[in-house]
Formats: C-alpha cells, structure tokens, sequence
C-alpha cells in the first residue's frame, strides 16, 4: 500500500449527494523549510459537523473533492508540528489551499531541532511480502517510524478528563502521554512475546504477552499498562489494562482513571508498513469510546537510540514560564 493508496483509502465524504457540490480543495503542504510534506493530514468541517479528510501525498499534494457547498473550517496537522487552520467558504468553483506547518512546542535542549522526526515522516517504505513467524503469523519485528495519524478519531470528553493545567509529567523525564508516538521504535517478536522498545520515553521498553495468561485480578497500576495479545486472522489484538491516574490520555492533559482500557489492533499488511489502530475506553473521561488510526513505515537502517531524560533535562525551567 502506497501513500497515495493510503491518502485514498482513508479520504471520507460523509455528505447526502443530493446537495450542491463544490468541486474540491487542493494544496500543497510544506514544512518549516519549505519542503513538501507528505502524510499531513487535511481535515474539512463544516457548520453541520460533517467532516471530510485525506492525506498529503509524497509531493505535498492534497485534494479534497464532492464537498457540498457551504463553509468550513480547514485544519491541516502533523504530529509534532504546529497545525494551519483557515475558515473557508466554498462555492462550485475550485479552491486552492497551501499551507505551512511551523515547529512547535518548547525544546528542552538548546540547538535541539524536529530534523530527526522529518526524516522518519519522509521514509519510503521498502516493498515486500509480510515476513511470517514459525506459526504462520505476520512477524511485526522491526524498527519502525514515528507512527502517522490517518484518523484521529473524535472524542468525547466528560467533565472529569479536562486539563488541570499541570505540566505533561514527560517534562519531569516521566512517560509521555499514552497516545504519544516515538520518533522510531522497535518490536522485537516471539511466539510467546512481543517486546516494544521506545526511543523517547521512560520506561522505555513495553512487554504484551502472548503466552494466553490473563490480566492479574488486581493489575498494580503502571505508566503502560498490563498487555495481552491474541490473534485475529493475522491482526494482533493487544489487551491493555491497569494504569497509573498520574498519566496523561493525550497531549492536551486530558485525564483518566484506573479503569482506562486500551485496546491496540497491529496489522502488517506488506513488508513496509504497520498499519495500528487503538481504541481507548473510560467511563470516567470519555462518553463513548475513541479510536485512533495510525501508520508505521519500516526502517532497515535504523535503530532506536539510547535516551536519559535526566542527563541536561531543562524541560522544567522553560516550560513553567
């Protein structure tokens, strides 16, 4: 599955065709440096709540088209960059938008930049069939990239999960947010274990058994959760449960209780790309459950690198200004 098949697979037109289309969007999408950006993802709302979405392709290319006249709010994101949005009206002729994502967010070490994070986004994905395990079932080893949001879902927060305004715990070198995706990481697959070492985190590594056990009766509550996995035809189902409060749900600060339960879904459809999808569930803090669709690129000359957050971290002194 190429980006272009990605960008088409996951464009959504949820509209009646009875009403007055305009004919599309285009643009191109850049990043700091004026280069094209691909797998950004464009989103178009309008007034009723409709939502329209595709991805940026690897020019920087993007086309929204069968968008029933009206206005709209236009939103276009990468994860670690800072999102364009632009309210537009739109008629039957044709509207073109480029845009242009800035860096964002504080840097903790003077002279630290997102190039590294670029070159994980621009990574084309090697071509070849899924490796397979002993048992027949997709191997998921590898290194892979900065894993790309397809479909950010739409949650539904309860009073309970808004932001208190604290600082991320990441800024104290604890773990970031449970939905946050490492510049690379690597999954280390057995028959009886799947180990995930995560090159910007602490802890950084996670372990899903695959060995049948189940969730302990009482889980002792941790930053990751306690992981099971089962196989669904060859999707990797991982069970997660058991997680510290002090965690955050999202990089917005949204909070959860121990009760949060985690549902990832691993599909390796082809040699070069881990397609993820993840359900997150809490009576406490969300109304309805949320999922979240995300794409891995293979990395083979790559390898997730050693990370001490304490060693120079000067997080906390720029972030609480």
């Amino acid at each position: 599955m190429n980006l272009q098949q990605c960008a088409t697979r996951f464009a959504s037109v949820m509209l009646a065709t009875s009403l007055t289309y305009a004919a599309e969007i285009t643009g191109i999408v850049r990043d700091p440096n004026d280069a094209p950006l691909p797998y950004a993802l464009i989103q178009a709302t309008n007034a009723a709540g409709a939502l329209h979405r595709t991805l940026s392709t690897n020019t920087g290319e993007y086309k929204l088209s069968g968008l029933p006249a009206g206005s709209y709010d236009v939103s276009i994101s990468l994860t670690f960059l800072t999102p364009f949005r632009s309210p537009v009206t739109l008629t039957e002729t044709p509207l073109h938008l480029d845009a242009k994502l800035n860096y964002g967010g504080t840097l903790g070490t003077p002279g630290e930049g997102h190039e590294y994070s670029l070159a994980a986004v621009r990574r084309v994905a090697p071509k070849g069939r899924t490796p397979k395990l002993p048992s027949g079932k997709p191997d998921l080893s590898g290194v892979w990239t900065w894993p790309l949001t397809l479909d950010p879902g739409t949650p539904e927060w309860l009073p309970a999960a808004a932001p208190d305004g604290s600082l991320a715990p990441s800024t104290y070198c604890l773990t970031h947010s449970l939905d946050w995706s490492n510049p690379y990481f690597k999954f280390i697959h057995s028959a009886k274990l799947l180990v995930m070492l995560l090159e910007d985190d602490t802890p950084n590594y996670r372990q899903i058994f695959l060995d049948g056990r189940k969730h302990p009766a009482d889980p002792f509550p941790t930053w990751w959760g306690h992981s099971i996995g089962r196989w669904e035809g060859d999707t990797l189902v991982v069970d997660r449960v058991g997680f510290t409060e002090k965690s955050w749900l999202d990089n917005a600060g949204h909070r959860h209780s121990e009760n949060l339960h985690i549902v990832d879904r691993y599909r390796r459809p082809d040699l070069g790309h881990l397609e993820i999808e993840t359900t997150y569930e809490d009576a406490r803090s969300l109304r309805r459950p949320w999922t979240v669709k995300k794409l891995s690129i293979l990395s083979t000359d790559q390898e997730v690198q050693e990370y001490a957050c304490p060693e120079n971290n000067l997080d906390p002194a720029h972030m609480g200004k």
